[in-house]
């Protein structure tokens, strides 16, 4: 999975939704640098991470991972 393309899906999804990192953060309770990471498409965030994320998000993971690959 190519973490850039997976992170620039979070961060479109995020923006379309108008929302801020921080509230992202607040809403799915993911630490603010663990959610700059991932739009960075840096580090390796936990499934359990990724989907709490997904769900504030309202993305399907299977559809994400398919573009990321």
């Amino acid at each position: 999975m190519d973490l850039k393309i997976f992170g620039q899906v979070i961060r479109e999804k995020r923006n379309a939704l108008h929302l801020k990192q921080e509230e992202l953060s607040i809403q799915s309770g993911v630490a603010i640098k663990t959610i700059h990471s991932i739009e960075m498409g840096k580090g390796n965030p936990a499934i359990k991470t990724i989907l709490r994320i997904f769900e504030i998000l309202e993305l399907d993971f299977i559809v994400v991972s398919a573009k990321s690959l």
